[in-house]
């Protein structure tokens, strides 16, 4: 068992952090309609871009967003130790219902408990950024080479997620 560090517990405000961004496209502008989606997540600081295409309404894709993204911080949580790790999205609901342990919808009930555990588990903080800055929505040019040598482990990301 592994626990990266706690942002909200930990006394070094000096402690080195990344920044996670999770995003969801659909093409239908009925939320509530079962739909086929890209879900994406962005680690600009190790330069990456994760996108892939899934089915669900909406709001199911946008946990499936967060909960790809916190999978492959646990496949790879050797790169994330001793790291604050933000993640932003453009999800006032996903914020809301996430950080503050909220009521929702029975459909998303299994995926905010999920999202929940993992909190438990990892830590991060969510919090709400514009679409504009959303660096998983909009690309990521810029992309930095790896920083680190590690070798990141993509492999079943959404087995557990989808």
């Amino acid at each position: 068992m592994y626990k990266l560090s706690n942002p909200t517990k930990s006394k070094n405000y000096n402690q080195p952090g990344v920044k996670c961004y999770v995003s969801t496209k659909t093409l239908e502008r009925d939320k509530d309609k079962k739909q086929n989606g890209l879900v994406a997540f962005a680690i600009p600081d190790l330069g990456i871009l994760f996108k892939s295409k899934c089915f669900g309404s909406y709001y199911e894709l946008e946990y499936i967003s967060l909960l790809s993204l916190l999978r492959f911080i646990e496949l790879n949580y050797r790169a994330f130790e001793n790291q604050k790790i933000s993640i932003l999205c453009s999800s006032p609901l996903l914020v809301y219902q996430v950080s503050e342990n909220a009521l929702c919808h029975n459909e998303l009930k299994q995926h905010r408990n999920l999202a929940l555990a993992y909190k438990r588990k990892l830590s991060f903080s969510l919090s709400w950024v514009p679409e504009s800055e959303n660096r998983a929505q909009n690309g990521m040019i810029d992309l930095p080479p790896l920083k680190n040598s590690f070798d990141f482990n993509f492999e079943d990301i959404q087995k557990k997620t989808g």
